[in-house]
């Protein structure tokens, strides 16, 4: 079990989803927005992972008394952006980004290996399943100024979305 990779393959999910909603000559890339304008794209900044409380504190223990990891739930919490020299190029892209997380809300398995650039990584999940799920956040003002100066770039029209993960481990 491998579970290691979940965090790599979502973001990779992610990365896929949003490079095929872009026009030919703009990419998606994972990482902070450049602070100077940088290739036309979309950029996708992974700024917060977390557990829901549920998962914090509910052990599975096996009848031997060992604790089980047979399920992962995080939240993976990321920035999403768009980067061009002409600023209603940026937002064009920004729109179509998040038009596909809203057209494709939910991701299984088979859905989610076509979207990765490096699918050896979905391969060391298995056996097992992965769902992912797109929200979008409601932060405050704060928050994303807050997320804005950690990534290091000039606060700029971006959009803060959630991915609810849920991976089983096969039998």
């Amino acid at each position: 079990m491998a579970s290691e990779q979940i965090i790599a393959v979502v973001s990779d999910a992610l990365r896929g989803l949003v490079q095929a909603a872009l026009p030919d000559g703009a990419t998606a890339v994972l990482g902070a927005p450049p602070e100077a304008d940088a290739a036309e794209g979309v950029w996708l900044h992974l700024f917060r992972i977390s557990q829901p409380p549920v998962m914090r504190t509910t052990p599975v223990i096996a009848a031997s008394g060992k604790r089980l990891n047979r399920e992962i739930q995080l939240h993976l919490d990321y920035l999403v952006c768009g980067r061009a020299v002409d600023r209603l190029q940026a937002h064009a892209l920004l729109g179509m980004a998040l038009t596909e997380l809203g057209n494709r809300p939910m991701l299984e398995d088979r859905s989610v290996r076509p979207l990765l650039s490096q699918p050896v990584r979905h391969d060391a999940l298995l056996p097992g399943s992965l769902s992912l799920q797109w929200k979008a956040l409601d932060l405050s003002l704060l928050d994303q100024a807050a997320v804005w100066q950690a990534s290091g770039a000039a606060q700029q029209a971006g959009m803060f979305w959630r991915a609810d993960v849920n991976w089983r481990a096969g039998q």
